[in-house]
């Protein structure tokens, strides 16, 4: 796993939740939707509960990252439907407190944390990645399809996007900034 993560940028086939965990984060991510845009940027500090079950994951899967503050929670429905454009994650919150200087070597050595709550496809608005390109080596585009309860981890640095859905669907997903330790 992890040197898929450091060579291709992205890993999956993770499932460290249990049914009755991803129900209840099904719950809060009904509540978490009613938060203004900002504030879905804070899930940790609205629903201190995700971040306890994450962290719970993060042990029971051995992996060796840590959490910080900041994890967001994004839904896409029929109603509100876009597409991203490629992009790497480098804009960090300024509640980190990550010196400019330091923010480089940062986000080389962070993961991203995406839970999904539903299946998603290329069809349904699933990530997709240019492979390596986190190293400068990537060009293979790839739809990260997934199952619902799926965790994928990826390098912040990876160029990532996902297309508006074309078929009627929900993908709710938590994403939390991790530092590989």
């Amino acid at each position: 796993m992890k040197n898929k993560l450091a060579q291709d940028g992205y890993t999956q086939n993770i499932f460290p939740f249990s049914k009755n965990e991803i129900e209840e984060l099904k719950v809060i991510a009904k509540e978490a939707i009613k938060l203004e845009k900002n504030s879905r940027k804070m899930i940790f500090k609205h629903f201190p509960r995700v971040k306890e079950l994450f962290e719970k994951a993060i042990k029971s899967e051995g992996l060796n990252l840590k959490l910080t503050d900041y994890c967001f929670y994004i839904e896409k429905t029929d109603e509100k439907n876009w597409p991203l454009m490629y992009h790497a994650d480098s804009n960090l919150p300024d509640f980190l407190n990550i010196k400019e200087e330091d923010k480089e070597q940062y986000l080389k050595s962070a993961v991203m944390f995406r839970l999904t709550l539903d299946s998603s496809d290329k069809d349904t608005g699933a990530l997709k990645v240019i492979r390596g390109s986190h190293i400068g080596k990537g060009s293979e585009e790839v739809f990260v399809n997934t199952k619902a309860g799926e965790l994928i981890l990826f390098k912040p640095l990876l160029q990532h996007a996902s297309n508006k859905m074309t078929k009627s669907h929900t993908r709710r997903v938590f994403q939390a900034f991790c530092i590989e330790l």
